[in-house]
């Protein structure tokens, strides 16, 4: 799949491939956090067996119900609160980029469409806070197909 040109969404001279990649690695710390539900359901789905030393065999424990769904997402969504927040200083970062060099931001006031410098500005972080809050819906929704799915239905 081919990423799509973010040149006419940034400053002028600002490479878009170096943008491309804070954003990559941003999700991926920000989805990293969220692996601790998979620590957490392991944990909880293994205290509902026994395991019975003489036949080796693990069986459900009568009467055994695993935590709420909800109980187990504690913490999941730090790193994608954390991106999100943190989108406003690549913001203003983009902002004062304009102020390096020969990158004028009398020029970019001066153009026909005064929005301009805006749409340079906010885009790409609002771009990065929507990517991470759908990353996070994406994230609940594989967990609770592995929650629904991987637990015995008289344990829920």
């Amino acid at each position: 799949m081919r990423k799509p040109d973010l040149t006419p969404l940034l400053p002028l001279g600002l490479p878009a491939g170096s943008v491309w990649r804070v954003w990559a690695w941003g999700l991926g710390l920000a989805g990293l956090p969220s692996l601790q539900f998979l620590a957490a359901y392991s944990r909880a789905r293994g205290d509902l067996f026994e395991y019975n030393r003489l036949t080796g065999v693990r069986s459900l424990i009568s009467g055994a119900k695993i935590l709420p769904f909800p109980q187990l997402l504690t913490g999941v969504y730090t790193g994608f609160w954390a991106l999100a927040a943190v989108t406003p200083l690549a913001a203003l970062a983009l902002y004062l980029y304009h102020y390096q060099g020969s990158h004028s931001i009398y020029t970019m006031r001066r153009l026909p469409r005064r929005r301009e410098l805006w749409r340079r500005v906010l885009t790409v972080p609002l771009l990065a806070s929507l990517s991470a809050l759908a990353a996070a819906g994406l994230v609940t929704a594989l967990f609770a197909a592995i929650y629904w799915g991987c637990t015995p239905a008289a344990a829920l």
